[in-house]
């Protein structure tokens, strides 16, 4: 792989995770915001491997955006970057391995207290190969090796299970000979068969890709090619016709209507991809349209025929608003705190000095473990690093918020620019209801123009608003989230040392450093002083009476006044109710599922041209997991 270009800021890592048991399934699980590989390696060899949760990863690219970033990517800038004699690599070293051998075991059968049956080297191999999609690494496999002795041989099965998985995803992504129906069949099936959940949607999402592929060379349809013999013309034949069954038998749920099509020689379109968001927009600015118009007639003292000679007039001239651009959300809390820390200069300090605690804490537990000849991880390494991750949580959770309410501040400033286009439009709107109120008095005209006025500002406005309600609502969950249990006091828990007193105090900073400078300097100068200042004791003082002043500065001109943007935000915010749980986590936990296998094989989309692709169902019968009852209420935790 080809190092990252130069950037003006380190790379930052974000990863996320989901929760995927039946009881807590959709709820948001740890995450974690750093600009250090080899902590997020660490946190996603840890958190993965619990077996119920789903991790994400993201990494900033060249322009400072998060983009999706596999797994073995982090793990290898991590080894890249770590000196070779670091304890930390004996750490990942041993975190992977912990990671690979709880693919060993069929964890289904925890719950049931079934006694396991022994290591499956193929699944871990399976596992591995399309989480990290590349081979294990010899010192890892050595430790797992050194965890089951005599148990050399299944090894080969491991690695080879990798291999075959990691090739076939890869040739996913990237380019492949389309034609080679041969590699294109291979490869499916290798994605096809049975494979660990939670590496599920990487196989899923390269196995349709490969579905997709061969659906296009149909065997109904295509001819083999002419430079076969007639016996390899049969054979061809034969696994077009298997070919033909899997896709009808073992996965009708991936394209039902593209699969029926296919067989009676007609491509159409799915039904799932017809345009029903064009009526449902409609149907909106209709409703938008009459609330405004009855609310502008509402105004005004008219009833009988007169109000209906009014507002036919009025309603003869009133069209859709057109929606106005208007600054969104960040994508995740992860985005709204690197745009927060971008902001503000204390806030990226707080996160390099987190950062650094964070790394200083696994840098101990990794000293540990070498120094008292421990190759497991004790129970006490991991409640050693919980006093850093809480520090860390805590201050990725505060500019998370803050990110978020600086982008609604923005919004909201955007919407309120955009009332002089609005009343330019309402005037346009009454001078059409002047000129085409015929045969109404002049009272009569004069209403239908105010109507036509205000009822098109006012459907124009409220589109603004729902869009504003939308993202407070957004806001207000991302709130509930790092702080279940907001009071009067979160206000300032989220200024966190930018308060009132914080110009004062660097104010009074910059006036001491100066002060004590100036001392400095005139002693320095006086011919007759017995003691004078030495140029490194003048350089340091220097130093930090310009830093004083940058500080002062960054207050001033950047920090404060951002900081108020975001707490004026947060008062409409707060005046909204908590958003509550979901009834079910099954909905939430789809959508998760299908994001992860949007970003896991990002690069599926743009090469898989124009064929539609529609939400995949249950997995084929041959790899069906073992049922389990879910409970009859959802339990819900706090993040």
């Amino acid at each position: 792989m080809s190092a990252p270009l130069p950037q003006t800021e380190p790379v930052q890592y974000a990863l996320t995770s989901v929760h995927t048991d039946p009881y807590l399934g959709g709820t948001d699980g740890p995450w974690l915001l750093t600009t250090d590989p080899a902590t997020a390696a660490y946190f996603f060899l840890d958190t993965d491997r619990l077996g119920h949760l789903e991790v994400m990863a993201h990494a900033t690219a060249d322009d400072g955006a998060l983009t999706p970033i596999g797994p073995g990517d982090i793990v290898r800038r991590a080894l890249a970057e770590l000196p070779a004699g670091d304890a930390r690599r004996d750490t990942l070293r041993t975190a992977q391995a912990d990671w690979l051998e709880d693919r060993l075991w069929d964890g289904r059968d925890e719950p049931f207290g079934a006694v396991p049956e022994g290591p499956d080297w193929t699944r871990a191999g399976t596992a591995w190969g399309a989480a990290f999609t590349t081979l294990p690494g010899a010192d890892m496999l050595a430790e797992l090796a050194s965890r089951y002795p005599g148990a050399q041989e299944p090894h080969v099965t491991l690695a080879t299970t990798a291999m075959r998985t990691a090739r076939a995803v890869r040739q996913a992504a990237g380019p492949v000979g389309e034609q080679d129906r041969q590699r294109l069949v291979a490869n499916w099936r290798i994605l096809n068969s049975s494979w660990p959940a939670r590496e599920e949607p990487a196989a899923v999402a390269a196995a349709t890709w490969y579905l997709e592929r061969l659906a296009d060379l149909d065997p109904v349809t295509a001819q083999p090619p002419t430079h076969l013999t007639d016996g390899q013309r049969a054979h061809w034949r034969k696994a077009a016709t298997d070919l033909q069954r899997d896709l009808l038998v073992l996965a009708p749920h991936l394209h039902p209507e593209r699969i029926e099509a296919f067989t009676a020689h007609v491509r159409t379109e799915p039904a799932d991809r017809a345009p029903h968001g064009a009526a449902h927009a409609e149907e909106a600015d209709r409703r938008r349209l009459e609330a405004a118009l009855a609310g502008a007639l509402d105004h005004l003292p008219l009833d009988g025929e007169v109000r209906e000679r009014v507002r036919s007039a009025a309603a003869g001239v009133l069209h859709p608003p057109r929606p106005l651009p208007l600054p969104g959300q960040p994508a995740g809390d992860a985005d709204a705190a690197l745009q927060w820390r971008r902001r503000v200069p204390s806030a990226q300090r707080a996160a390099e000095d987190t950062d650094a605690v964070l790394t200083q804490a696994h840098t101990y537990v990794a000293q540990a473990r070498r120094e008292g000849g421990e190759g497991r991880r004790p129970s006490a390494d991991r409640g050693s690093t919980v006093p850093a991750r809480t520090l860390a949580d805590e201050t990725a959770g505060r500019h998370a918020v803050l990110g978020r309410l600086l982008a609604l501040a923005a919004a909201e400033q955007a919407a309120d620019a955009h009332e002089p286009h609005l009343h330019t439009v309402a005037a346009t709107a009454a001078r059409a209801a002047r000129a085409q109120a015929h045969g109404l008095r002049p009272m009569e005209v004069h209403f239908a123009e105010q109507v036509a006025y205000t009822a098109t500002f006012d459907a124009a406005r409220s589109l603004l608003d729902e869009v504003l309600a939308e993202q407070r609502t957004a806001v207000r969950a991302t709130v509930a989230a790092h702080y279940p249990r907001p009071d009067h006091r979160l206000a300032d828990r989220l200024a966190g040392g930018i308060d009132g007193q914080a110009v004062t105090r660097a104010r009074n900073a910059v006036a001491a450093l100066g002060r004590e400078l100036d001392s400095l300097l005139a002693q320095d100068r006086d011919p007759a002083a017995r003691l004078r200042p030495t140029a490194e004791e003048v350089t340091r003082a220097r130093a930090r009476s310009d830093a004083a002043r940058r500080r002062y500065d960054d207050i001033v001109d950047k920090e404060r006044p951002a900081t108020l943007t975001a707490l004026r935000a947060l008062r409409a915010v707060m005046d909204l109710p908590a958003p509550p749980p979901p009834d079910d986590g099954a909905d939430r936990l789809t959508l998760h599922r299908r994001r992860l296998t949007e970003r896991l094989t990002g690069a599926l989309a743009a090469t898989a041209g124009p064929a539609a692709t529609t939400e995949p169902g249950p997995r084929p019968a041959r790899s069906l997991p073992r049922q389990e009852t879910p409970p009859a209420t959802v339990k819900r935790g706090i993040r």
